[in-house]
């Protein structure tokens, strides 16, 4: 009896073939970058909600202001008076540390557009106007300026080449959603 040492043709085109298929598939999600800026912007913004939020659970005193402002480019503390719900109040901070993780600004060329609605979905919430400015209370709950909670909690979208979201609920519960 002969013994046949190695793979039939027909193995061999069979995995090239498969490999093949995988490469196509699996490689462009290995190289490509779509989503990458959007993943990095929304565990960015997480970190100043929860840092904010978390500095008014701990400063409870009314001396304190926990309130952030949203803009087309940025979220962070206001610039002008931070508890005064002027519209001129539509810029951050100058005086924070940007590594202080208490503020979060796009980069100039960036192509993502932020947007809030009043509501964890946004079919049941409308967008609201841009500059946004809300605070957290000393429950963490996020509230408008007049110190009301939001009933239905706030998303924050980010939409570029793919869109995510942040989500407060109103219980104050921050999550990508």
């Amino acid at each position: 009896m002969k013994h046949s040492y190695g793979f039939t043709l027909i193995e061999l085109i069979i995995v090239v073939i498969l490999l093949g298929i995988i490469s196509f598939t699996a490689l462009p999600r290995f190289t490509g970058n779509s989503g990458v800026e959007e993943t990095t912007v929304q565990d960015q913004m997480i970190s100043v909600l929860r840092r904010m939020q978390n500095q008014a659970m701990q400063q409870t005193s009314a001396a304190f202001c926990h309130q952030l402002l949203l803009t087309q480019t940025q979220l962070g503390a206001p610039n002008i008076n931070p508890c005064d719900a002027m519209p001129a109040n539509t810029q951050l901070t100058t005086a924070a540390n940007p590594d202080s993780g208490l503020q979060f600004r796009l980069n100039a060329n960036s192509g993502i557009v932020l947007r809030v609605f009043n509501h964890t979905n946004p079919a049941s919430g409308t967008v609201q106007t841009l500059p946004f400015s809300f605070r957290f209370n000393s429950l963490g709950q996020a509230v408008d300026n007049s110190r009301t909670r939001f009933q239905n909690g706030l998303q924050i979208q980010i939409a570029g080449a793919v869109t995510y979201s942040v989500c407060i609920e109103s219980e104050g519960y921050i999550h990508p959603c």
